[in-house]
């Protein structure tokens, strides 16, 4: 399969696109052909990528302000990416935060926040596309978890992991459901990327040492994730739905 153009004619949204793997995730996807919705509440970071998108030769994308978290906001992504495309191919859900605070510091507000963020966002978004996809009688998502959803985090507390196992459990049951009606939904599962929200959240000194207890000694690079994510939404896993897919350097075996 020639991967240069591999989704050409199709169309699809990325969240939490201004930066770490959701940005990695579009320039790839732009790349390969893609038409693409860029949302993120970073609005200034969306419109950037876009600009860079358009001076590498891709098509233009449809950059939006949204709030993964709110009903009205997320109606609107998906009215605007279907006026401006006219068919949703895929989804992406990379929009997430990570708070390091211990079990016992938590506090309800805060649990409440990485729950609305990292697990409502993605109900919200997926459960907006869901009627146009069984529309089109095909549709592709790609639920962004973490090496947290299958053991528990090394940089986050413990909301972040229940938030991150939740989102597999979600994807899974959203595969049984919707299979029948042509609707592929996967669960990425990273491991320790540089990313904004992991660089802001350690010192170098951290990283270093979760990095010397990996077999592969290193983190891993938003764009060898990004390279996961295209796989996952092409034809070359179309048998895959209802799996969580490593990419974690080697800090989980089973």
């Amino acid at each position: 399969m020639d991967r240069n153009r591999d989704f050409q004619g199709s169309s699809g949204i990325i969240t939490g696109a201004g930066s770490g793997i959701g940005r990695a995730a579009a320039k790839v996807l732009a790349q390969r052909g893609a038409a693409l919705t860029l949302a993120d509440l970073a609005f200034p970071a969306v419109e950037e990528l876009a600009a860079e998108i358009e001076g590498s030769g891709g098509l233009k994308p449809l950059c939006l302000k949204i709030d993964v978290t709110g009903e009205a906001d997320v109606a609107r992504l998906v009215e605007e990416t279907r006026a401006a495309f006219g068919r949703i191919d895929f989804l992406v859900t990379s929009a997430g935060i990570l708070r390091r605070t211990a079990f016992a510091q938590i506090e309800p507000a805060e649990w409440d926040l990485m729950m609305a963020v990292n697990l409502r966002g993605v109900f919200l978004c997926c459960q907006a596309v869901v009627p146009a996809m069984i529309a089109q009688g095909q549709g592709v998502i790609v639920n962004v978890a973490s090496l947290a959803g299958r053991s528990t985090s090394i940089l986050g507390g413990a909301h972040y992991t229940a938030a991150k196992h939740a989102v597999i459990g979600l994807t899974r049951h959203m595969a049984r459901e919707l299979g029948p009606q042509g609707i592929r939904a996967n669960a990425f599962c990273p491991g320790g990327t540089l990313t904004p929200m992991v660089t802001d959240t350690t010192t170098p000194e951290a990283r270093a040492n979760i990095a010397a207890a990996l077999p592969l000694r290193r983190f891993g690079r938003p764009e060898e994730q990004a390279q996961v994510i295209a796989f996952l939404l092409s034809e070359e896993s179309g048998y895959m739905t209802g799996a969580a897919v490593d990419s974690n350097g080697g800090a989980l075996m089973l």
